[in-house]
């Protein structure tokens, strides 16, 4: 039969297991990569722009833009602000159903704003994807 004090320590032990495994588990989960806002966007003729307001999650530091353009053709820019500030931008003629996608762009959790703006001869119509990671991902 088992003493008090051997009976206590297992219990340490494998409470301390779990934590060791719980923990780590926890945080990749928190962090792995997610979709933060998606938006349609439809242009026409001219000169057209859209802000997006989005947030990037607690733990996580870095977003992704995906922009892919189901019908038409423009010359479009991006760029994403906090606070007056200029964190990321891109410009760039894409067409037809056709899809850009950034590298990841660091940024600490907060409230940003993207501004999606095209010029083209033509209509556009587009999807924007906002992804977010964090941690080991």
């Amino acid at each position: 039969m088992e003493s008090p004090t051997k009976k206590s320590m297992n219990r340490f032990s494998a409470f301390a297991v779990i934590l060791i495994v719980a923990i780590p588990l926890a945080y990749m989960a928190i962090t792995y990569p997610r979709i933060v806002s998606t938006y349609s966007v439809s242009f026409t003729l001219g000169i057209n722009s859209k802000r997006i307001e989005f947030e990037v999650p607690f733990l996580h530091d870095s977003v992704r833009i995906e922009v892919s353009v189901r019908t038409g053709a423009a010359l479009w820019a991006a760029k994403i602000m906090s606070g007056g500030n200029l964190l990321w931008s891109h410009t760039t003629t894409q067409g037809g159903q056709t899809t850009y996608m950034s590298d990841w762009i660091g940024m600490p959790s907060g409230r940003y704003n993207l501004t999606f703006a095209t010029i083209g001869i033509g209509s556009m119509e587009a999807e924007i994807k906002i992804t977010s990671k964090g941690g080991l991902w």
